[in-house]
């Protein structure tokens, strides 16, 4: 029942308001998260992070959408974010579609950029497509002309890709090996 769905997070809401209502917290959050929007990841929760100290942008896959990477440019030059991560996860449900091939319509935007990774690799199992689709989003926001490429490209704003593992409650920082990334990608992720 969708009506009781909302009810039940109305309530919850009133229990868990902010203290200091009335008082409008700063807008000035330490990282940015490009992240996944299954549920199960809320990056707030996996980095310890309280309200309004991570600025995130959630889509189904992690993927580097326009959009994405629009959002992650404002948290830049408006915001002074100098951290990007991105985010993806164990047991991901875009990843999952894409290597069962699922070609429903309504999911080609989500499951297609991932399909397109798998067009050289067909062989790769869901680990390995996880990781290759995070390496994906970071190649894409460090080639990307907006704030965020360019702050990473001189040094400003240091990316990080990051896997969180839903059975263990880890996380670990994804690299690609030295030989197949570009080397001003490497020496701007650090």
């Amino acid at each position: 029942m969708p009506e009781s769905t909302w009810q039940s997070l109305l309530a919850a809401h009133e229990t868990a308001r902010r203290p200091n209502v009335g008082e409008v917290p700063d807008h000035r959050p330490g990282a940015a998260v490009l992240c996944c929007s299954d549920a199960r990841v809320p990056p707030s929760a996996v980095f310890g992070q309280s309200h309004g100290d991570l600025f995130v942008v959630r889509n189904a896959g992690n993927l580097a959408t326009p959009v994405a990477v629009a959002s992650l440019d404002y948290a830049v030059s408006d915001l002074g974010v100098d951290l990007a991560i991105v985010m993806g996860h164990t047991q991901c449900g875009a990843v999952n579609a894409a290597l069962n091939d699922t070609s429903e319509p309504h999911l080609e935007p989500v499951v297609g950029p991932i399909l397109e990774l798998l067009a050289d690799e067909p062989d790769l199992d869901a680990g390995q497509l996880i990781e290759k689709n995070i390496l994906s989003a970071l190649d894409t926001l460090a080639a990307s002309g907006g704030p965020v490429g360019e702050g990473i490209r001189v040094g400003d704003v240091q990316i990080v890709g990051a896997l969180y593992d839903l059975a263990t409650d880890s996380v670990v920082e994804i690299s690609a090996p030295t030989d197949t990334r570009e080397p001003r990608h490497l020496s701007e992720a650090q």
